[in-house]
């Protein structure tokens, strides 16, 4: 089956001209939760196509209880910004649509710079799903492909 979620309608600062003087952009947010050995994190996170990793905040890591001291280490960077160290745990991730819920085990990346919010990258969650993003109608559709680890 596939997930629907429709985009979260953000405010800007001014008229998006691109937009038709819009007051709002969609942007293709969802919440998701993540889940370690002695607790769980829930938080709205942008599912991003040009994300290379799954990325959450150091403090996700801190309240799921997934240890980072001996992490595998690795750099992550955005639009003119400097590269940003990231460090890995195993965890498992779960979207739900409110219909239909996917649960996978995935490697997560965590960094201590500043997040708008958790980033849905390629690695750790967009491998495992066809998606289909349909901008006329303002949400994202998710069904899971042969990658799949999950229930």
């Amino acid at each position: 089956m596939t997930m629907h979620f429709p985009y979260r309608l953000l405010p800007a600062r001014q008229a998006v001209v691109s937009l038709g003087g819009r007051w709002v952009r969609p942007r293709p947010v969802v919440f998701v939760s993540l889940v370690g050995p002695s607790g769980v994190y829930v938080e709205r996170a942008l599912l991003d196509t040009a994300a290379d990793d799954t990325v959450f905040p150091d403090a996700a890591a801190f309240t799921a209880g997934l240890d980072l001291t001996n992490a595998p280490t690795g750099e992550a960077s955005g639009v003119g910004a400097a590269p940003v160290v990231v460090r890995y745990a195993a965890g498992e991730l779960r979207l739900t649509d409110g219909q239909e819920m996917r649960r996978w085990p995935a490697w997560v990346g965590f960094t201590a710079a500043r997040l708008n919010q958790p980033l849905l990258g390629f690695a750790g969650c967009l491998q495992f799903f066809g998606a289909l993003f349909r901008g006329d109608r303002e949400e994202v559709e998710l069904e899971v492909n042969a990658l799949y680890p999950g229930t």
